[in-house]
């Protein structure tokens, strides 16, 4: 009897240790970075941006292909047109000159062309990247703030793999999530629907 009384006084001391040391340290939580980040409401007004961007510049790239076509049809013609038997060698020469300077006007067009996607593919990867750096730096904000007011001790994002390709967390209970309290933070400021955002 004693003996039993022994191991369960030990019990209840390590029970008792244990939860001092995690009222100390804080408590270890899960997010889903992903998840908030897609659920923001910053989130879908920014790729609207970025999406009315592609769309300016792709209708200025199909501006840009259909001239460069009708030079290649232009070009097209003054080729048929250059060695017609009834033409005088000077106007055939003339024809060739022609043609030579219109394959130097449509070279130079596709370089543009070239140059024109290039860039603004370039262009519009950098704007992407700005967007999410701005973003996900105003929710990490959140999430230290969070974490330092709640005394959190480790916050790990499990929306992510390893380079194994496996989770970044393999498990976690539900009770450790704290996804949807973040989102809930960050978007306690969403305007209403057709309000005009402050600046």
């Amino acid at each position: 009897m004693n003996m039993m009384k022994t191991v369960w006084l030990g019990l209840c001391g390590l029970a008792l240790a244990g939860s001092t040391f995690a009222q100390a340290t804080g408590r270890i939580v899960t997010i889903d970075m992903q998840k908030i980040f897609d659920q923001y409401y910053k989130t879908p007004t920014a790729r609207a941006k970025l999406e009315e961007t592609r769309d300016q510049f792709t209708k200025e790239l199909q501006t840009k292909q259909e001239e460069l076509k009708k030079q290649v049809d232009e070009l097209n013609k003054l080729r048929e047109d250059q060695d017609r038997p009834e033409y005088t060698p000077e106007v055939r020469e003339e024809k060739r000159k022609k043609m030579t300077e219109k394959l130097g006007e449509m070279q130079k067009m596709q370089r543009d062309l070239e140059e024109y996607r290039r860039s603004h593919q370039k262009i519009l990867e950098e704007q992407s990247l700005r967007m999410r750096q701005s973003i996900l730096k105003e929710i990490s904000d959140v999430v230290l703030k969070e974490a330092k007011d709640a005394g959190y001790l480790l916050v790990l994002d499990k929306s992510g793999n390893t380079l194994n390709g496996l989770p970044s967390v393999v498990f976690s209970q539900d009770a450790m999530e704290i996804t949807a309290e973040i989102i809930k933070i960050l978007n306690k400021n969403q305007p209403v629907s057709g309000a005009t955002p402050a600046p």
